[in-house]
């Protein structure tokens, strides 16, 4: 079984031009938004909930970035602020608990796949201002693991203290 940050890279090897890149760099944003919006509807833990409203709007700006480097070649600012999100995993996990923590995980996995994606897009890069750019995305995308990962740890020590 080959390891999925492997196959980024060697899918990323295949592309013809970094046009090509951006357009499934575009691709994967749009699929996270829509992940994530379906996932916030779901969600009954509310902090959760509020994370992928969060998460979704966050890969809405990101494809947007793309888009438009995409049809001007001018760099766009990246911005990313980071949130606060205070957790409320506060009682015992039931069934229910379970499967957010699932969805998490999933979550989890698809940021640290996307700032991989965009780390490799910056080694890629063409010139100084693209590394840059897709830098700031990777960075963004880290920002998001770390916020998940804060949910996480957030869910997991209020089971390990019962």
């Amino acid at each position: 079984m080959k390891d999925i940050l492997q196959e980024i890279a060697e899918e990323l090897d295949h592309l013809k031009s970094l046009d090509e890149a951006i357009a499934l760099a575009i691709e994967l944003e749009e699929e996270g938004m829509q992940y994530y919006s379906e996932k916030a509807s779901v969600m009954r833990n509310e902090t959760a909930s509020k994370l992928y409203i969060f998460l979704a709007d966050e890969e809405k700006k990101h494809a947007g970035y793309l888009q438009q480097y995409r049809e001007s070649k001018n760099v766009p600012e990246v911005e990313f602020h980071y949130p606060k999100f205070e957790a409320s995993f506060t009682e015992e996990f039931s069934d229910e608990k379970l499967e957010e923590i699932g969805i998490l995980l999933a979550a989890l996995r698809f940021e640290h796949k996307s700032e991989y994606f965009y780390t490799e897009l910056a080694k890629r890069a063409e010139d100084e201002e693209q590394r840059v750019f897709f830098e700031k995305v990777a960075a963004a995308e880290r920002g998001h693991y770390m916020i998940i990962d804060e949910l996480l740890d957030a869910a997991t020590e209020f089971r390990m203290q019962t």
